[in-house]
């Protein structure tokens, strides 16, 4: 009866060990430095290339309203451009067409595939100065989304306001990973003109700091696994309880037998 006891105290060890997750597999960027030092790790930020699908916000303006609503099909002399929310954006922004290019008022259609948005502005800017003096060119995404899904507080869609966001803004915006989220391989799946790319990247290593899928592309997907033990975790404190429960009871038992 003892060592019935006894093996059954050493699975309940073994199931309270399983239930913990180390601090070591908690702590992100491991190695980049103590508290009191610095460490520099240089990234070159490459440059998101405008593709078939994505929307863009462009404007066109010069101190003449006559010019500006010509050029600008929302124009509104009493509320120039109002873009309050995603779906305001998708009505009165730009989309690329399928042939790479974007049809704007008065100049046409303009090539914008695979060119950068400061390339894809410059191109503009050269057209509008042959036809108007002093008019400004505004160039940006209309709509910077991604996806972060699995093993985060808030898994969903989300749109974000700057051309550089890398993989710690977007779990930030996710409200960062859960317990149960595996933090050593995040797969990150990339639409492409010709399908889809996945990446894994590691957010306990110091590395990622200088990894090029550090930096987001607009429509990214983020997905967080569940660590291997998730499933123990959940249920171990159940096990536990009935196994404390036959422990105790085999103790009685034990003990009544021993009169």
């Amino acid at each position: 009866m003892s060592k019935k006891f006894s093996h059954i105290f050493y699975l309940i060890l073994l199931l309270a060990s399983i239930s913990c997750t180390t601090q070591k597999k908690m702590i992100y960027l491991q190695g980049s430095g103590s508290s009191d030092s610095t460490s520099v790790f240089n990234n070159q930020f490459a440059a998101y290339k405008i593709h078939v699908g994505d929307l863009l916000y462009i404007k066109i303006l010069s101190l003449n309203k006559e010019i500006n609503t010509l050029f600008n099909f929302d124009y509104d002399a009493t509320n120039s451009y109002a873009y309050n929310n995603e779906i305001s954006m998708y009505y009165k922004g730009y989309t690329v067409t399928d042939d790479g290019k974007v049809d704007i008022p008065v100049l046409g259609k303009i090539e914008a595939k695979e060119l950068s948005l400061d390339e894809f502005q410059k191109n503009i800017q050269k057209l509008v100065d042959s036809m108007l003096k002093d008019a400004k060119v505004i160039v940006k995404y209309g709509g910077f989304k991604f996806t972060v899904l699995g093993e985060v507080k808030r898994p969903g869609l989300y749109y974000y306001y700057n051309n550089r966001l890398t993989v710690f803004d977007a779990l930030g915006e996710a409200g960062d990973l859960t317990d149960m989220g595996n933090r050593e391989n995040i797969l990150i799946v990339r639409p492409t003109q010709n399908g889809s790319n996945t990446y894994r990247i590691n957010l306990l290593d110091k590395n990622l700091l200088q990894d090029s899928n550090f930096y987001i592309n607009p429509n990214d997907v983020i997905y967080i696994e569940p660590i291997r033990t998730k499933n123990w975790k959940l249920n171990a404190s159940n096990i536990s309880i009935i196994l404390s429960s036959i422990t105790t009871t085999i103790l009685v038992i034990n003990f009544i037998l021993r009169f």
